[in-house]
């Protein structure tokens, strides 16, 4: 199922290995690029500079604790959008302003490229963060 419109860059912040990879594969087949990850706000501050991405998806609960709605607030603050994508809807709906839109875990591959979709209509241009 792949865009006929041209690839977006996608970074993933989430701490569990496994639904990394799931995800990572959902977004090539998707005609997408994975940028790569991080598991932690931390891990994302410290080594963002270098990386040019269309939006990110951030979890909720990370390596660092809860800090899924403070980095998404940070990338917000640098003009980068971001998805939450977690099994915790109820907490990323107390933060309806820092995210374009939340996925639900587990994801489907439909749902995604639906989604993912959001980050062009918000982009012109890629964006180093």
């Amino acid at each position: 199922m792949e865009s006929s419109a041209s690839p977006l860059r996608i970074f993933y912040l989430e701490d569990n290995p496994l639904i990394v990879f799931h995800i990572e594969a959902m977004i090539e087949d998707l005609g997408h690029v994975f940028a790569g990850s991080a598991s932690s706000f931390a891990d994302l501050v410290g080594r963002i500079e270098t990386i040019e991405v269309d939006g990110v998806l951030v979890d909720i609960d990370l390596a660092d604790g809860r800090t899924g709605p403070a980095a998404a607030k940070w990338l917000r603050q640098r003009g980068i959008p971001s998805i939450f994508v977690t099994g915790q809807g109820a907490i990323a709906a107390e933060y309806p302003e820092t995210a374009l839109a939340t996925i639900g875990k587990p994801v489907s591959e439909s749902e995604l490229a639906e989604k993912l979709e959001l980050f062009r209509r918000t982009n012109s241009t890629s964006k180093t963060i």
